[in-house]
Formats: structure tokens, sequence, C-alpha cells
């Protein structure tokens, strides 16, 4: 009996979603065509776990729900571990950021944290 593949479940729907979204945005990963309609298909896909767990039982292969599953492992372990958030920084935020962040000699966060917490 074939052993049943993963299934993104409530924690990890986020994860998967993102890793889904940068795979998209490069269009040679599943093929130029294919890919094109895995984007549109993924438009349609809403917030529901199995709405994305259909989407991918579609779309995916073995290999892909292999890197997925992986890359959420890792995306969770790193959640876990330094209790982080990932954030959206337009490049002048970035840039004013790590204009200060080299001057304190600092991270980015530990900017945020000194400067405006």
């Amino acid at each position: 009996m074939a052993r049943k593949k993963y299934c993104i479940n409530a924690a990890d729907h986020w994860f998967a979603r993102r890793w889904i979204e940068k795979k998209l945005a490069n269009p040679l990963w599943l093929g130029e065509q294919l890919t094109y309609q895995a984007m549109q298909a993924f438009e349609q896909v809403d917030d529901l776990v199995e709405s994305l767990n259909s989407w991918c039982e579609q779309w995916l292969g073995s290999r892909e729900w292999t890197q997925m599953k992986n890359a959420i492992r890792a995306s969770r372990l790193r959640a876990r571990e330094h209790e982080t958030k990932s954030v959206t920084l337009s490049r002048n935020a970035w840039a004013i950021l790590d204009f200060w962040a080299e001057k304190d000699g600092c991270t980015l966060s530990e900017v945020i944290e000194k400067r405006l917490g």
C-alpha cells in the first residue's frame, strides 16, 4: 500500500502558502506553461487548508511535496527557536535600518527595539 502524501495542517498553512508563492514567482519552476497554469489556479485558492491541499495534490509531484515538507519543517523550527516574525520592507526602509544597524553595530531587529521600542 502506498504511503499517504504529506497533508498540510492548519499550523503549517501559511508556511506552505509562502513557499508556493515564492516558487510560483519563478516561471521555470514547473516549466513555463505549467507554472503559469498553476499560478492561475493558485489565485483561486482560498485561505482554507483543504483548498491548499487540493491545489497541491493537483500541481505538485512527489519531488515538490518533499521540498515543501522540508521547507515547512525548517520554517517551523526557525520560528520556534528564534521567536521571529518575517516582514517585507521597502528598499528605502531597509536602507534606513541598515544604516543605523551599521552605525550602532547591531542587527536590524536591535535597531527597531532600541530606537523605536
